[in-house]
């Protein structure tokens, strides 16, 4: 089935780049940011690969889907792409971020309150469409996207250790959480492609979440 394909390609894909001497190879060919820039855009396509086989694929149902499923998807979903919008602008040299240099530990912002905020972003993304796609293989994409963050979010975090050293990461890891003008644009800047992809849904997916949600409440 080519969906499955398509799925084992995108997480080897993460497992042979990120977690091998490929990712340092590159790092030190191309700069930080540009291997970071093409990382995201081969993730991107392999994401669309995946979502394009899902598509196409016959569908086994296992649940029927609840209608409290769509109005959870929404606001969960809106959760996950604030969190995705904070991961790609705010400086974090904890996680998997397009900026590191000039982070602050004595002003850490919202990462004192949660350092994986690109990973756990993508994790909740999986999560709030599970209830609504009780199928197979809907099942393997955000269920396997949901387990992937979890299981990622402890690699890097080890990787990372190993990295900066205990002692640098207690430092860097120890100061209060908070929200700052950093958070603030990520979050608005992830709501904001969250509202683009809600409209676009319907002709993307063959899906209108919020016209369901909408019937539910105003019938």
């Amino acid at each position: 089935m080519e969906v499955v394909i398509a799925m084992g390609v995108f997480l080897l894909s993460h497992v042979a780049i990120s977690r091998t001497r490929v990712k340092p190879f590159l790092v030190t060919r191309l700069g930080t940011r540009a291997y970071l820039t093409a990382y995201s855009i081969l993730s991107v396509a392999l994401l669309a690969w995946v979502i394009v086989a899902l598509l196409q694929s016959p569908r086994v149902w296992l649940w029927p889907s609840p209608a409290w499923a769509y109005p959870f998807a929404l606001v969960v979903s809106a959760a996950a792409f604030a969190l995705i919008g904070i991961g790609a602008v705010v400086r974090n040299p904890l996680s998997v971020a397009f900026r590191e240099e000039g982070f602050d530990p004595e002003r850490p912002g919202i990462l004192g309150w949660i350092r994986h905020p690109l990973i756990w972003g993508l994790g909740l993304w999986g999560l709030a469409h599970v209830p609504a796609n009780g199928d197979w293989p809907s099942l393997l994409l955000f269920a396997g996207s949901a387990l992937f963050a979890l299981t990622g979010a402890r690699a890097v975090e080890q990787r990372k250790k190993r990295q900066l050293g205990e002692v640098e990461w207690r430092r860097l890891a120890s100061g209060p959480g908070g929200l700052d003008r950093a958070a603030l644009l990520g979050a608005a800047l992830g709501l904001a492609l969250w509202v683009l992809l809600l409209l676009l849904h319907p002709l993307l997916f063959g899906v209108d979440p919020l016209a369901i949600t909408e019937s539910l409440f105003f019938l």
